[in-house]
């Protein structure tokens, strides 16, 4: 007897294995999977608007037959990769058949009040491996320095010694304007080149953040034997704590884009890129500005007189303000949960 003909006979029939259903639910529904993939790419060709009334009719009905399965596949096979397939899938499409709010002035402060610290909460499996990726280089520059002091001299020049102990560093205020746009611009190059990295595996982007750690680590080791901690602190804490930590994001997003393609999911390497690269790009862009504000202290506040304490607490007050914004800022207990494919599951590498 039929499952149908048990179920019209009035008796319950066996209950599959999750396995059975998921297997089921696949096979029932892949069709218009593939039917909604194949117009997603010919939207993205030809633009959806190109398409005759009877085409974007359709789209629209695989988009919400599509919407439906990603609700049932929530709900019953929350960790199956399916999910994240028909997630992604839905994320795909819905752009291409609903037209965004048009962008206004408003929109760059909610851009930054909430969207990039947001994208900071979120991407922080990456960023903390962009962080341990640049700690490792500086450990290991201080260890290389400590294991061969004589290498101090060749690391930092002995007039910047003999500057930190007269305690004259200075750039001059009438330079200070020039070298804030040359600071700005060669930080810039440099998230750049951390976010770029990612699209060959991510390996130029651990390299730039090796070798970041390495230097610093091993002028500060090479400034720690020559005594004068307090006068190259308070030289770096100004602008540094932007500085590294633009680049640690940088290297963030970088990390993310290798992630994506080393482990696509169900997607192929070149659509899981894409999908990634939209938040990577907005999480870069946004860290980059906060460049000059760096380039600015650099240029104009660490090389200043002012004294090494009032240079250390400066770097103090925009350490704090800095991630009491990423951390806390955009947070709402109370807001609803977003809609499934406003926000696709994505898995850190």
């Amino acid at each position: 007897m039929a499952a149908g003909d048990v179920h019209r006979a009035g008796v319950p029939a066996a209950r599959p294995t999750t396995a059975v259903n998921l297997d089921r639910f696949i096979a029932e529904r892949q069709a218009r999977w593939a039917d909604l993939e194949a117009a997603i790419k010919t939207a993205r060709r030809g633009r959806l608007r190109t398409q005759s009334a009877r085409d974007i009719e359709r789209f629209g009905l695989l988009l919400r037959q599509t919407s439906s399965d990603l609700a049932i596949a929530r709900r019953d096979h929350p960790d199956a990769p399916i999910t994240e397939y028909l997630n992604t899938l839905c994320a795909r499409a819905h752009p291409l058949l609903y037209r965004g709010t048009p962008r206004r002035a408003g929109s760059i402060g909610r851009f930054f009040a909430t969207a990039l610290p947001r994208s900071f909460r979120a991407a922080w499996p990456y960023i903390t491996a962009s962080l341990v990726l640049m700690l490792i280089g500086f450990v290991a520059g201080w260890i290389a320095v400590d294991v061969r002091p004589d290498l101090r001299s060749s690391l930092v020049p002995p007039s910047l010694f003999d500057e930190m102990a007269r305690g004259q560093i200075s750039t001059g205020v009438q330079d200070a304007p020039f070298a804030a746009a040359f600071i700005i611009q060669n930080n810039i190059r440099v998230a750049l080149i951390c976010f770029a990295g990612g699209v060959f595996l991510g390996i130029p982007t651990a390299f730039v953040l090796l070798s970041n750690g390495w230097m610093l680590g091993t002028v500060a080791a090479a400034v720690r034997l020559g005594g004068y901690d307090v006068q190259f602190w308070s030289l770096i804490a100004p602008h540094g704590v932007l500085e590294l930590s633009v680049i640690v994001i940088s290297g963030g997003t970088g990390l993310m884009l290798g992630g994506a393609i080393l482990r696509p999911g169900q997607l192929r390497r070149g659509a899981a890129l894409a999908h990634v690269a939209v938040r990577a790009v907005m999480l870069v862009l946004g860290a980059a500005s906060l460049l000059v504000i760096a380039g600015t202290l650099e240029a104009f506040v660490s090389p200043s007189g002012l004294p090494d304490g009032a240079k250390l607490a400066i770097g103090a007050v925009v350490g704090v303000l800095l991630y009491s914004w990423l951390v806390l800022a955009g947070r709402n207990p109370h807001r609803r949960r977003s809609f499934a494919f406003d926000r696709p599951a994505e898995t850190p590498a």
